[in-house]
């Protein structure tokens, strides 16, 4: 089956979302050697890489010879663009008419170039994301992502703009101040808002602040979110307050929109006909066994300038076997547990800060803002949290010594909790303007 348009949007991509296991490898095949084809022949990036494997695009004819490619990582890029500045030579020498970058939380961003057919795509998919989240003509949605050289208040705008919703671009909260949001939200009737899962919970604060009953005063019925791990902690504090469905999707700068939760939300179902996902072993880059994690390493099949082709995410996940109950046949990967980088260890433990959110879940009195700080005394490690108290409450000794309890069960760490009071820690973290979020600091010496 081919398409009558390639990588079709929704609604008229359903018949490329159900279609059979033989039908999409077919079609990842066609495609993935039309890729190394023309990659080969205008993009020196990967060209020399695969000459000093002793590669050939010839040597790609179907979707099992991806494994033949090699894999490349972040520093690559970085590599690429330290020695080829100012923007690498893994852009190729497409017509582009836009650039984008990474949002440069684990380092400097990385800009990269969009043709129009790649940014078209990358809308029609984004359309498929919202179509299978309820979003339809007719619904009002607010993007609150930030628009920026990050490319997901743009790619948002555009893909619910294809399904026929009216898009309220309110941007960030250093565009649109957090409480005009709120009164925006409200007098217009948004009925989607589409950002962060930290700065929707942010605006709930605020909501609440301004003497608003989040349930009563607004028409909200989803929301949508991206960029930032959206833990299920982090979903039922969503939708407890807002009274919405919240879905939540990966993808990045790099690859576009590769992914989305359907109504079942159990897993990311992989726009398969756009994008060949595998799941490696760490060290050797081998496939793991189904249901084995393993790194994420994607390849993007449609992209003209800047494609990733083998591009390891440094994402830890598993590939989710059997059949969805929303019919589609997109194969989906688990939520992922957390980026390699993020990760680090205490004592010897494996720690993700994302572990706090599930302590706070369970302490009405504080907000969902929260920074780790792990130092060094003498030869131990220690770990510190900070935590906003949430406007109105009472937070004292008994909170703080509750909060440690829970936050020892649900890390296996011992920590010192610090309560700040409502806002502090997010202006710290600059709530109202930040991409996302970096929960995390480090302060151990090297």
């Amino acid at each position: 089956m081919a398409a009558a348009v390639p990588y079709p949007g929704a609604p008229e991509s359903r018949e490329v979302e159900t279609a059979t296991p033989d039908v999409i490898r077919q079609l990842q095949g066609e495609r993935l050697a039309a890729l190394v084809r023309r990659s080969w022949d205008r993009i020196p990036f990967y060209r020399d890489r695969w000459k000093a494997s002793g590669i050939a695009p010839d040597d790609i004819r179907t979707a099992d010879d991806i494994l033949k490619l090699p894999v490349i990582r972040k520093s690559d890029f970085e590599d690429s663009l330290r020695l080829h500045p100012p923007f690498g030579d893994y852009q190729g020498d497409f017509p582009a008419v836009r650039v984008q970058a990474s949002s440069g939380t684990s380092g400097n961003p990385k800009p990269f170039f969009f043709t129009r057919n790649d940014w078209d795509i990358i809308a029609r998919l984004w359309s498929r994301r919202f179509h299978a989240q309820g979003v339809r003509e007719g619904d009002i949605l607010q993007v609150v992502f930030a628009y920026t050289l990050f490319i997901v208040g743009f790619t948002a705008s555009e893909g619910a703009m294809r399904l026929g919703a009216l898009v309220v671009p309110t941007g960030s909260g250093s565009v649109t101040p957090s409480e005009r949001q709120v009164k925006i939200a409200r007098d217009w009737g948004v009925t989607v808002l589409a950002g962060t899962p930290s700065y929707v919970l942010h605006l709930a604060d605020v909501a609440e602040v301004q003497g608003f009953d989040l349930r009563k005063d607004f028409r909200l019925r989803r929301t949508i979110h991206t960029s930032e791990t959206m833990t299920e902690a982090a979903r039922r504090a969503i939708e407890g307050r807002w009274g919405v469905s919240a879905y939540d999707n990966f993808g990045s700068v790099e690859t576009g929109s590769p992914t989305f939760e359907c109504e079942e939300r159990n897993g990311y179902h992989v726009n398969e006909d756009a994008y060949i996902f595998e799941v490696l072993d760490p060290a050797t880059h081998e496939p793991v066994p189904p249901g084995q994690e393993g790194v994420l390493v994607v390849t993007c099949l449609f992209k003209e300038a800047a494609p990733v082709i083998r591009y390891n995410i440094e994402d830890l996940c598993t590939f989710i076997e059997g059949e969805c109950g929303c019919g589609r046949t997109f194969r989906r990967i688990s939520k992922l547990r957390g980026r390699l980088s993020d990760m680090v260890k205490v004592s010897g433990i494996p720690f993700y800060p994302t572990s706090v959110e599930t302590a706070l879940e369970r302490l009405p009195q504080l907000t969902r803002e929260y920074r780790v700080t792990v130092d060094r005394a003498g030869q131990q490690d220690t770990l510190t949290v900070e935590v906003e108290v949430r406007p109105g409450a009472e937070a004292g000794d008994g909170i703080k010594r509750q909060l440690e309890r829970e936050l020892k069960v649900a890390t296996n760490l011992t920590m010192e909790a610090v309560l700040l009071s409502p806002g502090e820690l997010g202006r710290s973290l600059g709530v109202e303007n930040r991409i996302k979020v970096r929960r995390i600091r480090d302060k151990r010496p090297a």
